[in-house]
């Protein structure tokens, strides 16, 4: 009995379900670039987060002493800066906010043995992973795909359509949508290389990420519905389904937060594209 009050006191002080992660990535001497020891390092630590919501990040970048203050504050923005990079190519999903900041030297005290090599512990990025407490995730408007040229679509990055509308709570196209999806059946045809994900997002969410309801069937699960509802549909137009995917991102990257009129809310009921392969 005592174990058991033990064990349930430890999970309410958060040994159980860590709200932070917190680790370090070692560097060389004079290095900024992302190894790939680094890349599994980071890997590793994020396998087990949330897919389903959103973190906040915070990057920051050290250095020790060798060399003037000033390389060494650019070392230490270089350092964040690689992270930065590599977390926001890999892991855009699930990232609300991300700050870095270059904190330059560590304070030392040296001695002849270390005035030339230095301190291997100082030379770091320290990186600190906290849950996003279920809001939004404000995002930019994307690009249209169709103004983009072909050969300068970025694998990873989302795209906007022109306008798909659905009827209100439900998976049913208004008519008018149906020119734009034809649109979209043309472009893959002409561009048979390219692989899609089909993302559905919706409107109307509160201080949370939650998905909204299909009234149809009476789950709250729309965004991904209507994903699906077009994932289909190009299947149906004669598209491989090898190169299409979908997913459903609720009210998790919304345009507009706090939705303050009808054009907000039309805003962020949309349906984006991701490539996944050019």
């Amino acid at each position: 009995m005592k174990l058991q009050l033990l064990l349930l006191f430890l999970c309410s002080i958060g040994f159980c379900h860590a709200q932070e992660i917190e680790f370090d990535l070692y560097f060389d001497l004079g290095k900024f670039e992302l190894s790939s020891k680094h890349e599994k390092k980071i890997d590793e630590k994020l396998a087990n987060l949330d897919s389903t919501i959103t973190y906040n990040f915070i990057i920051k970048g050290y250095t020790d002493f060798v060399d003037t203050e000033n390389f060494n504050l650019e070392l230490s923005q270089n350092r964040a800066t690689s992270v930065f990079e590599y977390l926001k190519k890999q892991y855009e999903v699930l990232i609300n906010s991300i700050e870095k900041e270059a904190k330059g030297e560590l304070p030392t005290e040296t001695t002849k043995q270390n005035e030339r090599i230095g301190v291997k512990k100082h030379r770091k990025v320290s990186i600190t992973i906290s849950k996003n407490d279920h809001k939004p995730k404000l995002v930019k408007r994307k690009e249209n795909i169709y103004v983009i040229p072909v050969k300068e679509l970025r694998i990873g990055s989302s795209y906007a359509l022109g306008k798909i509308n659905f009827k209100t709570g439900r998976v049913t196209l208004v008519k008018s949508s149906i020119k734009e999806l034809e649109k979209l059946v043309r472009f893959l045809r002409k561009n048979r290389e390219i692989h899609i994900e089909v993302q559905g997002h919706v409107c109307c969410g509160g201080d949370d990420d939650s998905d909204a309801l299909n009234s149809a069937t009476g789950t709250v699960t729309l965004s991904v519905d209507r994903a699906r509802f077009i994932y289909n549909y190009l299947i149906n137009r004669g598209i491989s389904e090898d190169r299409l995917s979908y997913k459903g991102y609720a009210f998790k990257a919304p345009l507009h937060f706090p939705e303050k009129s009808r054009h907000d809310r039309s805003a962020n009921r949309r349906v984006e594209i991701k490539i996944t392969k050019n």
